[in-house]
């Protein structure tokens, strides 16, 4: 078998995994619902990373939906574009995520770190979410 054909079919099955597994809801910690600021408000900005053994919180500080995928730094590999359209996990605008540690594709015991990729969506006239723009990472600690 071809090295570069297994190797994006590694890279295929991983991204699907870091899709599996998470959860998002739509209120925050302190519980306010859909809103960042806790005034109900929506506060334009990005995808806030916090890690607390053994969950990533990700918090989307967007106007829009966004969707995600969290892989190891190890084997992380740069994304121009959204790899799953809509099959990857979406959070709504102010809502969090929790994503297991063991739910993040190619952690290990010995992992250090993992970039969380993320993209917005716009809704298409038909209704559907459709991925807009490039995507954006972050690279958090474990």
């Amino acid at each position: 078998m071809n090295t570069r054909y297994f190797l994006s079919l590694s890279l295929a099955a991983a991204a699907l995994t870091a899709c599996a597994g998470s959860t998002a809801t739509d209120s925050l910690a302190d519980g306010t619902k859909n809103s960042p600021n806790g005034n109900g408000q929506i506060v334009a900005g990005s995808v806030e990373v916090k890690a607390t053994r053994p969950n990533l919180t990700l918090r989307n500080t967007t106007e829009t939906v966004v969707g995600y995928m969290v892989v190891d730094s190890e084997m992380a590999t740069v994304a121009l574009f959204p790899p799953c359209d809509q099959r990857c996990p979406q959070i709504v605008q102010g809502a969090s995520a929790t994503v297991p540690y063991t739910a993040i594709a190619g952690y290990t015991n010995a992992s250090k770190a993992a970039i969380v990729m993320w993209w917005t969506y716009r809704r298409g006239a038909d209704g559907t979410l459709q991925p807009d723009g490039g995507v954006q990472s972050s690279r958090v600690t474990l």
